[in-house]
């Protein structure tokens, strides 16, 4: 164990995370009980992914879902069609603590459940998004359901998630981001039929493709504000909000930030970095019963196995069917 280490571990026990560790547990119990779903459910079954995944491991982290989630919400809110639809649908101005709730939930569905035991979840997903459809500015029309819309806003959430994982938890490797985007064909398919690349250069190539769809729209301004007042931690981490969304501005790739216009100060990244990877290392001492660690419970592991790191006695991340 580290120095970094140890002081996170101290940091976890100061009367002053509890109520961070409040916030976490209300982030990971949604309110809503459509979105609840019992992650010990069908013993052995590892579910589309598995504990020695990549994707097992970078979505257990809250640093890499909640900072990764601000670049990929920022690339699709400067889509016209997926802009106007969660600026219309989305509840995320008036509850944004429900809307992180069934966000995380949904995504976490996907990853730790098993496949039976997200089925009702996903049903309920779809049935909500049916009624996402309206008016484009070019006389066409958008809907939840577009094929390739479906394919940016999944491929815009595996970038962003890879990148804050590697940034403020732990380097992934180019092997590794290329098994990440192979993973995540079945989650996918989770969500509808639609066709997504299955190598890094595809990806890169496909959203791209989108530039001349991005543009620095209201709704994304409007994303914006919100995002920097309201923090889905609560009161507590407000006064980090703008921070964590200045460093998930700067994962953006550089043409996005060119075409959009934005960018975050060397000042800000290296303040950004540094609390960040504080955060990601002493919140997952913090966590208790969530999905990630009742998924591992779920295939016979320790409840920490996800958060081990390389160079520790136990780590076995990343070797093929090591837990099974």
């Amino acid at each position: 164990m580290g120095f970094g280490d140890l002081v996170a571990t101290a940091a976890a026990h100061l009367p002053l995370y509890s109520g961070v560790r409040q916030s976490l547990e209300r982030l990971y119990t949604p309110d809503d009980p459509a979105f609840r779903v019992d992650y010990l459910a069908d013993p052995g079954d590892p579910g589309d992914f598995g504990p020695d995944s990549v994707t097992w491991r970078v979505m257990a982290n809250p640093v890499a879902f909640f900072v990764g989630a601000i670049p990929a919400v920022i690339m699709q809110l400067a889509e016209e069609g997926i802009g106007k639809g969660v600026d219309t649908f989305s509840t995320y101005k008036t509850d944004t603590i429900g809307r992180s709730q069934r966000t995380l939930s949904a995504a976490l569905a996907t990853t730790y459940a098993s496949r039976g035991a997200k089925k009702a979840l996903l049903a309920e997903v779809a049935q909500r998004h049916a009624k996402v459809r309206g008016p484009l500015s070019d006389g066409g029309r958008y809907t939840a359901f577009d094929p390739e819309r479906m394919a940016f806003v999944h491929l815009t959430a595996g970038l962003g998630f890879a990148e804050a994982y590697h940034r403020f938890v732990a380097p992934l490797s180019a092997a590794e981001r290329e098994r990440a985007i192979v993973e995540s064909l079945p989650g996918a398919a989770d969500y509808g039929r639609f066709e997504i690349p299955h190598t890094q250069a595809g990806v890169d190539d496909f959203l791209r493709s989108f530039a001349p769809r991005l543009n620095r729209r209201p709704e994304l301004d409007s994303f914006l504000a919100v995002a920097r007042r309201r923090s889905p931690f609560g009161r507590l981490a407000t006064p980090l909000q703008g921070l964590i969304v200045d460093a998930g501005i700067d994962l953006l790739p550089e043409w996005v930030k060119d075409r959009l216009d934005m960018r975050c100060s060397p000042a800000r990244r290296a303040a950004a970095n540094a609390v960040l990877r504080s955060l990601a290392a002493f919140l997952p001492k913090l966590m208790k019963d969530t999905p990630p660690q009742l998924a591992c419970r779920r295939m016979g592991l320790p409840d920490d196995y996800l958060f081990r790191k390389p160079g520790d006695a136990d780590y076995r991340l990343g070797a093929p069917d090591a837990a099974r």
